[in-house]
């Protein structure tokens, strides 16, 4: 009766097993009665714990709890045109999950350093741009379903996947458009970073130059309330001078009534669009005329867009822009 017993229990094993093996097959994209099972279509996910991230809400002043993914659905919405190419799309999804996945402190981060408590906050001007799905139906109105639905696809489809540099996720920068050509993170921020190099960005017709006009009077009186020197209104032309430029042809600095400093200061306090430059002085005024539209570190996003127009996979964008990094799970 043992022996019986015994091969009863694994027969009954056996079935057991069976089934379950049956079961992860059977479910939704399993092959049907009247199809044949096809192993190049099997999708093979990364398995993901399905981090929880806290994000402050700069609207709100409030924090929030969500998933991860869900998260990026709002940051892409926020970031980048939803008619966008597919490709770009997956390309800004990536990007914008390294930055989460660098500030959170299970993988080391520090978390968002303007809001404690916070991983991440909503706004671009400190992390990254988040939109509620209110704000997304507000936007996109009848076609609501439609761009976020290709949002939501854009995440999926890239699930888990971050930049790496020897091993470690990269510190992430992006904008809008480039001058045609990215910049050094070092002429714009504290450091040069080995993966920001300066690359060429194939920004064609969108890049279109735009201008500002201030009067004298404005000029001066908004130099003035960031230094204390003798700016004369009546005699500009003599008193600002551009000093040099930067690889990607972006000015280095400009010295103004005898005061030298950075152009990515000059850019913040005159409001222009990035630092690719130049001034014309009239009689009364002065006009600023700018090429590309932000700081011109890591992916243009317009260059990303006319890269996947012309056939580039996210994986190329993001290898174009982001020099030697590996894309991995996180």
């Amino acid at each position: 009766m043992r022996r019986y017993a015994s091969v009863i229990l694994i027969a009954f094993a056996f079935l057991l097993i069976f089934a379950v093996v049956v079961s992860r097959f059977s479910g939704e994209g399993s092959p049907g009665p009247n199809e044949t099972f096809d192993p190049d279509k099997i999708i093979i996910v990364p398995e993901t714990d399905d981090i929880e991230i806290t994000m402050y809400n700069h609207r709100t002043g409030k924090l929030e709890k969500m998933p991860l993914e869900e998260y990026l659905i709002g940051v892409l919405a926020g970031e980048m045109p939803a008619s966008y190419e597919m490709e770009a799309l997956k390309a800004q999804a990536v990007a914008a999950r390294t930055l989460i996945i660098s500030k959170l402190k299970r993988f080391g981060g520090k978390g968002c350093s303007k809001n404690p408590g916070a991983d991440v906050c909503s706004s671009y001007a400190h992390c990254q741009e988040w939109i509620p799905l209110e704000s997304m139906q507000k936007n996109w109105g009848g076609s609501f379903d439609k761009y976020y639905g290709r949002l939501k696809q854009a995440v999926n489809e890239t699930v888990g996947l971050i930049m790496k540099y020897e091993g470690k996720p990269i510190e992430v920068f992006y904008h809008s458009t480039s001058n045609g050509k990215t910049e050094d993170a070092g002429e714009v921020f504290s450091r040069s970073l080995p993966y920001y190099k300066v690359v060429s960005s194939p920004e064609g017709e969108d890049l279109t130059g735009t201008g500002v006009t201030f009067s004298n009077k404005e000029f001066v009186d908004i130099f003035s309330r960031h230094y204390k020197n003798s700016l004369n209104p009546n005699n500009l032309a003599n008193q600002v001078k551009i000093n040099g430029y930067t690889k990607s042809g972006r000015v280095k600095s400009i010295t103004v009534g005898g005061i030298t400093l950075r152009a990515t200061d000059f850019r913040m306090m005159y409001g222009l669009n990035s630092t690719d430059f130049t001034l014309q002085f009239g009689k009364s005024s002065v006009t600023i005329y700018t090429k590309g539209f932000g700081h011109g570190v890591g992916m243009s996003q317009v260059g990303a867009d006319r890269m996947a127009k012309a056939g580039s996979t996210f994986r190329d964008i993001l290898l174009h822009y982001y020099q030697g990094v590996a894309i991995e799970h996180y």
